[in-house]
């Protein structure tokens, strides 16, 4: 059973649909998930307000011993406020220490543990009210970022977004009012200073014991909107640096099963920073698993106590490269001169892995590019209209 999640849906379908595990995905409208032959079932429960409620009740009539694998934060909180009511209906929920679990979905929480346990943090505050202002950005200067303490909260209101990023005191005021108007918690927090190429992340799984069963990293190298948004090309790497720091957060914290930190290195200090965690599967998934690391399935067997099969290596300097917004990231970063046209097709131009195109899984890409035509299609028949207009009033 998997709960939510979109293109990570996807690849958590696909690994697990190789191995003729039953897939049944609970999302909304057009997720790409819907369309993999990986997926056997897909229930239509939308999306915003009152998803895990809806979910929670699909979900007490699942078959008895099916496995609910979160594949989003909205997913994630469910399973760590209703273990137990899983457990009842005898279900096998997601592994993780439920007070762990829930504050990693709180990045306040996130940083005051980290800090305790020695992980640098980047400079933030909690914002209770716009007269708070005064004393947040008396040491943090801008640009910075509000940031929601619970992204999956923030998404129901702000999809597409991460955070505002605000260049002066107005555009932060006027984030403030629209996040308050919300309901939506939030903190300022400084950016952390550097290019995008410097964020790294380690993916670990934990036995009870808080030893790692696998452990593998990888590079982000661009991300849209630049400097604060959604990876669009990764690459596998091998750095022993943030594995170590990786693990030590990992252990610090508690954390047991599967779980994500990201870091980015500060142009200043030269220092790893801590900038999220996160505690499920990611976007990632499907990159890594074409590198030899299937955590879907590595994650069903061990929560079934079947043996997983042993992962030792992996393969680095594998690419995942996301088309559409790479080449939006890219007119960006030329426009700021921090990249080539030379150097961005040398690192376009060859052998990647896609987050939903696939020869062996083509339906989700190809519905994609349907919708995209059609929504092209719209878009120019209203521009051609709006031109005949005058015209016609003539």
């Amino acid at each position: 059973m998997l709960l939510g999640g979109g293109d990570t849906a996807l690849a958590v379908a696909r690994s697990l649909g190789d191995a003729e595990v039953r897939v049944y995905a609970l999302g909304s409208g057009f997720d790409s998930v819907r369309f993999s032959r990986g997926c056997e079932t897909f229930v239509r429960l939308g999306r915003g307000a009152g998803i895990q409620e809806r979910w929670l009740e699909w979900l007490s009539s699942a078959p008895v011993g099916s496995v609910v694998l979160p594949c989003e934060d909205e997913g994630l909180e469910l399973v760590g406020r209703n273990r137990e009511l899983l457990l009842e209906l005898g279900l096998v929920p997601f592994e993780a220490d439920d007070d762990v679990l829930l504050a990693m979905l709180d990045k306040r929480a996130t940083y005051r543990r980290a800090s305790a346990i020695g992980i640098e943090v980047p400079l933030s505050f909690s914002i209770h009210a716009q007269a708070d202002l005064a004393v947040a950005l008396s040491p943090i200067s801008y640009p910075c970022a509000l940031k929601p303490l619970r992204s999956h909260e923030f998404a129901r209101h702000f999809a597409g977004m991460k955070a505002f990023v605000v260049n002066n005191e107005d555009e932060l005021r006027d984030a403030m009012s629209r996040t308050d108007s919300a309901g939506v918690e939030t903190m300022v927090t400084e950016i952390i200073p550097g290019p995008d190429d410097q964020f790294c992340s380690l993916y670990s799984y934990l036995d009870e014991d808080g030893e790692p069963l696998l452990q593998c990293t990888k590079r982000k190298l661009r991300q849209h909107p630049i400097g604060f948004g959604a990876g669009c090309y990764h690459v596998t790497d091998c750095n022993p640096e943030a594995a170590e720091l990786g693990l030590r957060f990992f252990q610090g914290m508690g954390l047991r099963g599967l779980g994500s930190v990201e870091f980015k290195r500060d142009e200043r200090d030269g220092r790893l920073k801590l900038i999220e965690c996160n505690h499920r599967f990611t976007a990632a998934t499907g990159l890594l698993r074409a590198a030899g690391l299937d955590l879907p399935l590595f994650v069903y067997n061990t929560l079934l106590d079947r043996p997983p099969s042993p992962v030792q290596v992996y393969r680095t300097g594998l690419t995942m490269w996301c088309p559409a917004p790479d080449v939006r990231a890219f007119v960006a970063y030329r426009r700021n001169g921090q990249i080539s046209l030379r150097a961005w097709l040398r690192g376009v131009v060859r052998r990647h892995h896609f987050p939903v195109a696939s020869l062996v899984d083509p339906r989700p890409a190809l519905v994609n590019h349907l919708r995209l035509f059609s929504r092209l299609r719209r878009l120019l028949g209203r521009r051609r209209m709006q031109r005949t207009l005058p015209a016609s009033g003539h």
